[in-house]
């Protein structure tokens, strides 16, 4: 027996659920409040100081990808005295995330908001319309951090390949 309601797809869609959490640093009695994971983003269990040549201290609070076949992943930082995010293999060789440990949990909080970007069956006109939509939260939120080269530019770019549907 029906209802006789019927819900469009988009209605089943439920955005992704991002926790937040608290890693310890080690050394301290502090902690980071990050999000747990955000696609290929993971927090660590721990987060690390790190030093960079040129003295800069840095503490390492997730990856972004798996380690792959040269056993390496991409790590994300927040830099001690600015307090930016970026993210690097090489600690001397970092990229901007966000300007800010609060907006790079802000922009993980929106773009988890807005997601799926587009639909399975989508075509390439839904993915750049779901990339600009990335975009403009990253830019609404943080629009120092949406720059050539930087994480949240080169994210927006792989979302308008088509790959993040629901």
């Amino acid at each position: 027996m029906s209802s006789g309601i019927v819900l469009p797809v988009s209605a089943l869609v439920v955005p992704l659920d991002i926790d937040l959490i608290g890693i310890p640093v080690e050394g301290g009695q502090s902690e980071l409040i990050v999000p747990g994971e955000f696609f290929a983003y993971r927090a660590l269990d721990a987060a690390v100081r790190v030093s960079t040549g040129a003295g800069r201290s840095l503490i390492r609070f997730g990856t972004i990808g798996s380690p792959g076949p040269i056993g390496v992943a991409v790590s994300v930082f927040v830099d001690e005295e600015s307090g930016e995010v970026v993210s690097g293999i090489e600690l001397d060789d970092v990229t901007p995330v966000n300007t800010s440990l609060s907006r790079f949990v802000d922009c993980v909080r929106r773009l988890a908001e807005v997601f799926p970007y587009y639909s399975e069956d989508s075509d390439y006109e839904e993915w750049e319309a779901g990339a600009q939509r990335v975009q403009d939260v990253v830019c609404e939120i943080d629009s120092a951090a949406y720059q050539e080269g930087a994480f949240w530019y080169e994210f927006r770019w792989d979302v308008s390949m088509g790959e993040f549907h629901g």
